[in-house]
């Protein structure tokens, strides 16, 4: 009786919508230490839920605010992660929704996920957890799921345990999700979609792979001899030519050091 009354409980604890934040620190350089501290949000209730960058929210919501009032935005110059994920509960469905050059794809997920649950106990934000491992994008992930949060969820495209995975790294330290706060939503919203978040084109993992590699050998290639004539504040002037060879020079300088992805297999 007990036990049922738990359940009940615990059923009726998440029927809501929930917000669970997590804390995401990765090493983009394989050839230099520097961790780089994102905080993600999965939204989710009993049928989906989304995954998705804090900071890209706040720029892709404030876009949209500006868009409603017939306005121009202007999105700051910084980096920030260029993807989210979406899982559909009820079909199985997950898609990574994510830009490569300036259109945004809606890429189907089609991995195997079996896990190896291997019984080690913790605690995280008050919730017993137990351990399970994965070999997953190239690395091997251990993940720590909380049976008494009954979603079979968890950051990134991660999914398939008896509970909501609240902590998962792979072993050599360089991507790791932790959650670290857990609200409940009044409503489910959707992302908000805008030129720069809005999927036009779905595709295959095999062939977004394709086209992630072209696009890391040739990141401008679209651009290749659309360049203008550039004078600056100074007064220098730089034939297009050359300032399209400054800026992919840039581009590729930094893709050279974003070589330590999540999906590492995707580079292979």
């Amino acid at each position: 009786m007990k036990v049922l009354l738990f359940l009940f409980c615990a059923l009726n604890l998440f029927s809501q919508s929930k917000r669970f934040v997590y804390k995401y620190e990765f090493i983009p350089d394989s050839n230099n230490p520097k961790v780089t501290k994102e905080y993600m949000f999965l939204d989710l209730n009993q049928e989906k839920s989304q995954f998705y960058s804090y900071k890209n929210y706040n720029v892709d919501s404030t876009a949209l605010e500006y868009s409603r009032k017939g306005l121009f935005y202007m999105p700051p110059n910084q980096e920030y992660l260029n993807f989210r994920i979406e899982k559909d509960f009820n079909t199985g469905k997950i898609d990574m929704i994510s830009k490569i050059s300036s259109v945004v794809y809606r890429i189907s997920d089609d991995h195997v996920y079996n896990w190896t649950i291997t019984n080690n106990k913790d605690n995280i934000l008050g919730h017993p957890v137990v351990s399970a491992e994965i070999n997953f994008g190239g690395r091997h992930w251990t993940a720590w799921f909380a049976p008494d949060i009954p979603f079979q969820d968890g950051p990134y495209k991660f999914h398939g345990l008896p509970g909501l995975i609240l902590k998962i790294e792979d072993d050599s330290k360089s991507h790791r999700f932790v959650a670290v706060q857990i609200k409940t939503l009044e409503n489910y919203e959707q992302y908000p979609l805008t030129g720069n978040s809005k999927p036009t084109i779905q595709i295959s993992q095999e062939k977004y792979k394709k086209m992630y590699l072209d696009y890391r050998l040739d990141p401008l290639k679209d651009l290749r001899g659309r360049y203008p004539d550039q004078r600056y504040s100074d007064g220098s002037f730089v034939p297009g030519d050359q300032a399209f060879r400054n800026e992919e020079k840039r581009f590729k300088e930094r893709i050279k050091k974003d070589n330590n992805i999540i999906e590492i297999d995707l580079l292979k």
